[in-house]
């Protein structure tokens, strides 16, 4: 059975340790603009979310409190909330404390389908559909321990698919991989693909040898985003121990010779890799992109807002404060952040 996916529809976020929260949020479901000065909150925010996918996974934090609700294609609610247990650290002196004390217990913790409670952590045990569980760890969210109970998979593996987008590490990611790796069918699908955790490079390789036409869309998109670029290749070259390395080269219009990878402009080669990272992320992903116009290049904004806009079941949440950004996308989409000491809130804009 197809997972249903899933959009974010309001989160509240507590750190107790170091005494800031985020006040409820509610998500728009295919673009929230997060808009406010800096030191407002905003990056807060996308950590926050990102925190989510990590506890989901087993990860603790010390003092943190959430409670996050996100709705499926049919109408099917899920909220998930928990708190961990606070203790005080030596801020001056962190690297002393020990690994057993970097694990948090969480000391309560409650999963709803529908307003159905269908797993309960507190002072007594764990309590799954009202029987009670054998003890557990106490520091792994019950996302994690049962992950694999019918009405608790779809959250885990939408929670899976929250993105933190980061094109400015394209430089960083590694174009290398063993064949070892790779399956040994020749059928890629698109989805194969998406939903593999090949990097950006890979995933540009193996779509431009197994499906041509979305390679084409993403050069189509690129070339109008820099209209002097007439062509793009993607090829690789065996290394050793079986290994090959994925290599990108760029033509100018005019131009005899190809642009090698070490010789494209970081912006051209950022956005070449976040475009490709939007058409190849999973459907039903969560995209956090920090810093909109840093991440992407002004002359690339229009384009992507409108792959965020096109009929693609993706959510994304950005944050902007650069006035280019703030006046090309409708302040339907907007989130004001506001700040209050250690309280993060916001408000819709007025348009």
């Amino acid at each position: 059975m197809s997972v249903q996916h899933m959009k974010i529809k309001k989160i509240e976020y507590q750190d107790q340790e170091y005494e800031w929260k985020i006040e409820t949020l509610e998500l728009l479901p295919n673009l929230t603009l997060l808009v406010g000065g800096s030191g407002a909150g905003k990056t807060q925010i996308l950590n926050s979310i990102f925190s989510l996918k990590k506890i989901a996974n087993g990860a603790s934090f010390n003092g943190v409190r959430w409670d996050i609700c996100f709705v499926t294609e049919d109408s099917v609610n899920y909220r998930w909330k928990g708190e961990f247990k606070t203790k005080k650290i030596d801020e001056l002196f962190p690297e002393i404390i020990s690994s057993e004390e970097d694990e948090f217990d969480i000391i309560e913790e409650s999963f709803y389908k529908d307003n159905q409670k269908i797993i309960e952590r507190n002072s007594q045990g764990i309590f799954f559909k009202n029987e009670k569980m054998p003890k557990l760890s106490p520091s792994q969210s019950l996302v994690e321990l049962f992950q694999r109970e019918e009405d608790i998979a779809p959250a885990k593996e939408n929670l899976d698919k929250i993105i933190f987008s980061k094109p400015y590490k394209a430089f960083e990611d590694a174009g290398i991989i063993f064949l070892s790796v790779l399956p040994k069918d020749d059928n890629y699908s698109l989805i194969d693909i998406q939903n593999s955790n090949f990097t950006v490079p890979i995933k540009l390789l193996l779509i431009n040898q197994y499906i041509p036409e979305i390679f084409q869309k993403i050069k189509n998109k690129f070339i109008k985003i820099f209209p002097q670029i007439q062509d793009i290749k993607v090829d690789s070259v065996s290394g050793n121990y079986g290994s090959f390395f994925v290599y990108i080269k760029i033509k100018e219009k005019g131009i005899t010779d190809w642009i090698s990878q070490e010789n494209i402009s970081s912006g051209m080669y950022k956005t070449l890799i976040h475009l490709s990272e939007l058409f190849l992320t999973p459907e039903g992903s969560v995209i956090l992109i920090d810093e909109f116009e840093n991440s992407l290049g002004i002359n690339c904004i229009d384009s992507v807002t409108d792959l965020i806009l096109e009929n693609r079941n993706l959510q994304f949440i950005i944050t902007s404060h650069h006035p280019y950004v703030i006046n090309n996308i409708s302040p339907e989409f907007w989130k004001i952040v506001l700040r209050k000491g250690g309280s993060i809130s916001t408000k819709n804009a007025e348009y």
